[in-house]
């Protein structure tokens, strides 16, 4: 019995008139409930003694999800839980349900999750969420690998399992209750089993952070990075106890509940088609060594019907948390029974005399009169009768004095005070309106009410500050001052910000510049997680993960300290690509780069391209921050040659086309150096000035047909403004976003240059999610120039597009130069939810543009169309793309005695593989 509880008792003992209680009377206590009550109360109060109820949740993947069934069910039946030990999945219900969300919480949660992204093996950052830099780095290479000081870095797993540690993360911060460095200071005492992969030794997470523990257990090997601490690696609890029943005798649990939803295993090796279904597989056959042993310690096993349902099948959430309602329901009352206790010794007082005195005087507690005089008349054993009136549960005290000579016996009970008003004072100022406040309080004002339900209404109020995003604001006093109830928040502040490195190699002025958090004002569960991913969209590192544990005995939130945990990647990084195109035919990509000089996230390194027709060299260096301000700066050494052939484009009555043989080559070689500096734009833009100096030179091949483009060697020096915004979730087949660049850039008379130029283009890329499978995508692009332009510096149409030329369906590459461009397309893409060997998406597209000589040329009536059909397959080595088109246009030339003016041009077909680089 709690001391508070106890010294109040005898306080109410020795205030009784004396008389009353002579030599021969004697006062008796109820059995009560020894396990402290963790949850948010009005006072102490006593509960009925009963078994203390321990449960343990295994794993399961997906399967697992019906323990919240399980969970609703006792909920409904008011059946109570003291202790939780999960493993894996198990361990992320149990962690959660312990730290206050309850089973409907956790439903909601279970159905809204995208559990596939979540659970996603793919290690990049969202492509819409990096610099710029990063995204032109990641869009052109197939495979990166990374070294330690030119060791070669083997990963230790498909995926860091970021998203699942952000989810937990932010699901922990939001809590109802959060735990004092110790999980047994939960409402729910919790444990969460893992396993030492270097060991193999089981190891039980009780204190630290809750997020990490619940990641710990749930870290499938191979697939996700293990968890590093304490000297462990720590990886799934399922190798070594799936099932954590023994766990529960640690706590001494008097009633023991094992919930299995371990399923059932893959029965045919088709099923066994992708790396996480293996692994669930082998974890399946070493749980099933474990089970007879654990099961046998158990009290009641609760095993829902899953019908050989998949763990790796997020698919019917609903289906698997009603499999284990139902189960529940049917073994609820028997646990009920179960934990019932009774007493060793029992007194009969059904010839006594009863009566029953509240605090406070008869009179002010009629409410209560109709409730307590029916158990009082029919009680026949006087412990029995004392756990009814404390079942009731709208006492904070029962006691009874018994004067066995006289036969008689009075009942004392300290009922809940009446509550006619509510104030809410401390918090974050003007968050919650009086009538929010008073809304989570309406049970309780006015009315009869119970311990339970007072509970339930801070627990509201505390619930609504989540909902509006405060992640750390609780009740941190609740005083009775007659009958109104003041409850006093904390701030909601943290008293500091941790920083916490695996291998301390990054300054920290690039890592607070990220943290959007200010310890003067209350935390926000949205600058939170902003935080978070910002921190791990820089590249730097493989995990990012959050807590703000309590410091003990610091009552008001304050005594927090946010903590980020980082995880650094090795910085020196090789990545590789392979493309074949039916134009350059095969090309090679290296890239070689330190991503983080000096601890700074700057990058520098070079990367080479080498083809057929075409070789890259460049060196380059960017700062996507310059310290703690939003500037940015890129430069770059560059060499870039290539050859490309032009045709006199031709169009034909005949369907078929005129395919020309006059076809010219040409080649185009630029080297220099280039710079920009500029502010970023959020991470996906940057509005820069720019420079170039470079020598361009362009030729005429003296093998091929007659040359048709002037040519020039020139050295230049360019200045000019750009602004470009990229927020495509992919640079191939996006799905979602757009894409902007605007630039101007002027070439004065100076060095060998004796003609100024200038040149002004813009370019719009919007795509439009028409549904979950299609998306259309509309652009655009235009530019004007000065009248003359060198060949290197002009715009360059036709074919599937690349990085020379842009892309326009239905011609081939280069087909159209020119110093003046305007090009309008559309593209309907349409990705089913199945696979064509890998994932595929259908194209439909159509364009239409051309590009003139001069300004004054520019006219609707000269555009040539294009429109074509094709497949993309996303496969290992990069995108696959296959696509038929025809050009044509409507043209009508002088003396022409054609009766339509539709012509047009060859068909075409274009192929590629790999990344454009």
């Amino acid at each position: 019995m709690p001391a508070a509880l106890l010294l109040a008792c005898i306080m109410l003992f020795s205030s009784c008139p004396l008389p009353l209680y002579a030599s021969e009377a004697s006062i008796v206590f109820p059995d009560t409930l020894s396990t402290p009550f963790k949850r948010y109360s009005l006072k102490p109060f006593m509960r009925p003694a009963r078994k203390t109820v321990g449960i343990a949740l295994s794993g399961g993947g997906a399967n697992g999800i019906a323990q919240i069934g399980v969970l609703k069910a006792l909920d409904e039946e008011r059946i109570p839980v003291d202790y939780i030990a999960g493993t894996s999945m198990g361990a992320i219900i149990g962690g959660l349900y312990s730290c206050g969300y309850s089973p409907a919480d956790l439903e909601i949660i279970a159905e809204t999750l995208p559990w596939q992204s979540v659970l996603s093996i793919r290690e990049e950052n969202p492509r819409a969420r990096i610099f710029l830099e990063q995204q032109r780095i990641r869009d052109r290479s197939t495979i990166a690998i990374r070294f330690d000081k030119l060791k070669l870095m083997i990963p230790k797993s498909l995926s860091s399992a970021q998203a699942l540690t952000g989810t937990l993360d932010l699901l922990v911060l939001n809590g109802i209750y959060h735990s004092w460095q110790d999980f047994n200071s939960l409402p729910v005492q919790f444990r969460a089993v893992s396993t030492d992969l270097i060991s193999g030794k089981r190891i039980t997470l009780t204190s630290g952070s809750l997020s990490e523990a619940m990641r710990a257990s749930s870290t499938i090997p191979v697939l996700f990075e293990p968890i590093e601490r304490d000297g462990y690696r720590l990886v799934d609890g399922g190798l070594v106890a799936n099932l954590p029943v023994d766990e529960l005798d640690v706590v001494n649990a008097s009633y023991k509940i094992a919930v299995d939803t371990h399923g059932s295993m893959y029965s045919k090796s088709g099923d066994l088609d992708l790396p996480w279904k293996a692994a669930d597989q082998a974890i399946s056959i070493l749980t099933g060594l474990q089970y007879p042993a654990q099961l046998e310690k158990a009290d009641l096993v609760i095993t829902p019907d899953l019908q050989s349902h998949n763990a790796t099948d997020f698919s019917d959430v609903k289906a698997l948390i009603e499999a284990g309602y139902k189960k529940g329901r049917v073994l609820a009352g028997t646990i009920r029974r179960s934990i019932e206790t009774r007493p060793v010794r029992e007194t009969d007082i059904g010839s006594y005399n009863k009566s029953y005195l509240f605090d406070g005087g008869e009179s002010a507690n009629r409410e209560h009169t109709g409730i307590v005089s029916g158990i009082v008349r029919n009680g026949t054993a006087l412990n029995r009768t004392l756990t009814e009136l404390l079942e009731t549960d709208l006492f904070t005290s029962v006691y009874a004095v018994i004067d066995k000579p006289k036969k008689n016996i009075v009942f004392h009970l300290t009922p809940l005070p009446r509550i006619a008003r509510i104030t809410i004072t401390g918090g974050p100022q003007g968050v919650l309106s009086i009538e929010e406040g008073e809304t989570c309080f309406r049970p309780v004002i006015g009315q009869l009410y119970t311990n339970t339900t007072a509970t339930r209404s801070l627990e509201d109020l505390v619930r609504l500050y989540r909902k509006k995003g405060y992640s750390l604001v609780e009740p941190q006093k609740v005083i009775l001052s007659g009958d109104n109830l003041q409850v006093t928040m904390s701030s909601g502040m943290v008293n500091g910000i941790e920083i916490v490195q695996n291998r301390n190699s990054i300054g920290l002025t690039p890592i607070l510049r990220e943290i959007k958090i200010d310890t003067t004002t209350a935390i926000r569960s949205g600058k939170a997680e902003e935080s978070a991913e910002n921190l791990y969209e820089t590249g730097v590192f493989s995990r990012v993960s959050l807590s703000a544990e309590k410091t003990p005995f610091i009552d008001d939130g304050s005594g927090r300290t946010l903590t980020f945990s980082l995880v650094e990647k090795p910085s020196s990084v090789l990545r590789l690509g392979l493309r074949y195109d039916e134009t350059s035919n095969a090309q090679f990509l290296l890239d070689l780069r330190n991503e983080n000089i000096g601890g700074t996230t700057s990058s520098f390194g070079g990367w080479i391209k080498a083809g057929k027709n075409n070789s890259v060299a460049n060196l380059e260096f960017a700062m996507p921050r310059i310290g703690s301000t939003h500037f940015t700066l890129f430069s770059r050494l560059f060499f870039d040659q290539r050859e490309f052939d032009t045709r006199d484009l031709r169009f034909s009555a005949d369907f078929n086309g005129y395919d020309s043989d006059d076809i010219a080559s040409y080649g185009i070689q630029r080297y220099g150096i280039t710079g920009a500096f500029g502010t970023r734009i959020r991470k996906n833009g940057r509005l820069a000035i720019d420079f170039t100096l470079q020598n361009a030179q362009s030729y005429h091949a003296t093998d091929s047909g007659p040359a048709t483009l002037r040519t020039a060697e020139l050295n230049l020096l360019s200045v000019g403004a750009s602004l470009t915004i990229d927020s495509r979730n992919s640079a191939q087949i996006p799905t979602s976003g757009s894409y902007t660049h605007l630039s101007y850039t002027v070439t004065p008379e100076l060095l060998d240059n004796d003609a100024s130029f200038w040149q002004l283009s813009g370019i719009h890329e919007e795509n439009i999610p028409l549904g979950s499978h299609t998306t259309l995508q509309l652009s655009g692009a235009a530019g004007i120039s000065g009248s003359y332009m060198p060949l290197s510096e002009q715009f360059f149409l036709g074919g599937p597009g690349n990085a020379y030329s842009r892309r326009f369906i239905g011609l081939k590459q280069n087909d159209l130069i020119g110093n003046n461009m305007a090009t309008a397309g559309l593209q309907l893409s349409y990705s089913p939810p199945f696979e064509i060997i890998f994932p595929a998406s259908f194209l439909l597209q159509y364009n239409a543009g051309n590009v003139w000589e001069k300004r004054s040329d520019m006219s609707l009536s000269r555009l040539i169309h294009g429109i074509g059909t094709g497949i993309v397959w996303n496969t290992p080595a990069g995108p696959a793309k296959l696509t038929v088109s025809k050009g044509f246009a409507f043209l009508r030339e002088e003396g022409d005695r054609e009766s339509s003016s539709l012509r047009f041009s060859d068909t075409l077909w274009y192929f590629s593989l790999g990344h454009d680089f």
